[in-house]
């Protein structure tokens, strides 16, 4: 997935929701993640770039912590990778993430993926779809990109908590909103002890003109 950063915050004129505010901590709440404390895990692993294989080792204790004995595109789409993964799957509580922002509804909920929840002075005009108690699409944007990830299969840990198993990320020029990219994702999962951590992952994407696949498999994994 490609990354971004977001600009500086902007004042926003939003009006806080309790209703929105009430729907999105459902979502939050609704989302399995990492339990409290958690340290990290251990794993062998293999990356499959578009055909080139690579075996290794890794250790990931955050997004900003991970290890490998990999090196080149191998080390780059599983560092990649698993920052994504240790981001969205690390404990956090609602106040320190969504909750920080303004919450408010942008329409009715008619849409097929479910109504649209603006979130106010995040920097990236973010916006979300909700239905069900999940979130089915987020849309963010910036000056150099804008994007599009749609949710598409889900599956519940023993927790009784969602984790996405398929979702395409669609990207787009600002500028002109022309499409420039688009990644399938495939993700399955291992539990060990109390946490669901990152078994398997499948992108498949455009690269010059042709279709290209990138997975990485991780075994034998180890809680720190």
């Amino acid at each position: 997935m490609a990354t971004y950063t977001k600009e500086k915050d902007v004042a926003t004129t939003l009006e806080d929701d309790a209703g929105a505010r009430a729907a999105m901590k459902e979502v939050f709440s609704n989302t399995a993640r990492w339990p409290a404390g958690y340290g990290g895990f251990t794993a062998e692993v293999v990356v499959n770039n578009d055909g080139q294989e690579s075996r290794g080792q890794v250790t990931v204790k955050g997004p900003k912590e991970i290890e490998t004995d990999l090196d080149g595109a191998a080390k780059e789409f599983l560092t990649e990778n698993l920052a994504s993964i240790a981001m969205h799957r690390g404990p956090r509580s609602f106040d320190d993430s969504d909750g920080k922002y303004k919450l408010a509804f942008g329409d009715d909920g008619v849409h097929p993926l479910g109504r649209k929840l603006v979130l106010g002075g995040d920097g990236m005009s973010s916006f979300y779809r909700i239905k069900d108690g999940r979130i089915q699409q987020i849309n963010r944007a910036t000056p150099r990109m804008s994007f599009s990830i749609n949710i598409e299969e889900s599956v519940k840990t023993v927790d009784d908590k969602y984790l996405t198993h398929k979702y395409t990320v669609f990207y787009f020029n600002p500028q002109d909103g022309s499409l420039k990219d688009v990644e399938s994702y495939t993700d399955d999962y291992a539990r060990v002890g109390e946490a669901d951590l990152p078994q398997s992952r499948r992108v498949i994407h455009c690269v010059e003109g042709r279709v290209a696949v990138d997975s990485m498999t991780l075994s034998n994994h180890k809680n720190l």
